[in-house]
């Protein structure tokens, strides 16, 4: 890789950190609180990156979002965020949800044209958002209700953990959650994904993954 192409790198790796950043710290932009319970669109961002540049920039930017969780879970005690000051509830199923996405963004345009590629982004957007949520609710069950390395313990959120109904949770505001998030993914990621594209660095990134690629 040569150094303009690393500077473009970084370039674009430092937009989405501040995307993050801004999206996570800024009231009412990134995250929805109703009730205990934080609704949030960042993942987007996550599936955005994962859908350019693949597993490696998928996982880097799921890990961003996690850690990114964790430090907000420390300004909203009472909550049930603070149940993410666990790095296994907030950066893990995360880090998992941006690899998994740039895995199968990937797979599928090494099979795919790019018009193939952007008309079933919406869909797949909305299959891995379902994941993420899937994979969080069971990340906070098995590492904080179950706590194996006792870590809500350490932190004092056993009493927390023992008090959420699992099965209320996943089926109700899990479940409602999934569909709003994966609903606003589906609509936002597919045009923030062709506009990145007309940056030239971002477009020739891209390309280099599919298979053929055609206006």
């Amino acid at each position: 890789m040569n150094r303009l192409k690393i500077f473009r790198s970084i370039a674009i790796d430092a937009l989405f950190l501040a995307l993050f950043i801004l999206f996570t710290f800024v009231p009412w932009l990134g995250y929805y609180q109703v009730g205990p319970i934080s609704f949030q669109i960042v993942h987007i961002f996550v599936l955005i990156g994962a859908a350019i540049f693949g597993w490696k920039k998928g996982l880097l930017y799921g890990f961003i979002f996690g850690l990114l969780s964790l430090i907000k879970a420390a300004s909203f005690p009472g909550t049930l965020d603070f149940a993410f000051l666990n790095p296994f509830v907030s950066i893990l199923p995360r880090a998992l949800f941006g690899f998994v996405a740039g895995f199968v963004f990937d797979i599928i345009k090494k099979h795919a044209t790019l018009k193939q590629f952007m008309i079933s982004l919406p869909v797949l957007c909305f299959v891995l958002t379902c994941f993420h949520t899937f994979a969080t609710l069971s990340c906070l069950y098995l590492f904080g209700v179950l706590d194996p390395f006792y870590i809500s313990n350490a932190l004092g959120l056993s009493e927390i953990m023992s008090s959420i109904g699992f099965i209320s949770l996943f089926t109700t505001i899990g479940l409602i959650g999934m569909c709003v998030e994966g609903a606003i993914a589906t609509v936002i990621v597919l045009p923030l994904y062709v506009a990145l594209r007309k940056i030239n660095f971002v477009k020739e990134e891209d390309d280099l993954k599919f298979k053929t690629i055609k206006p």
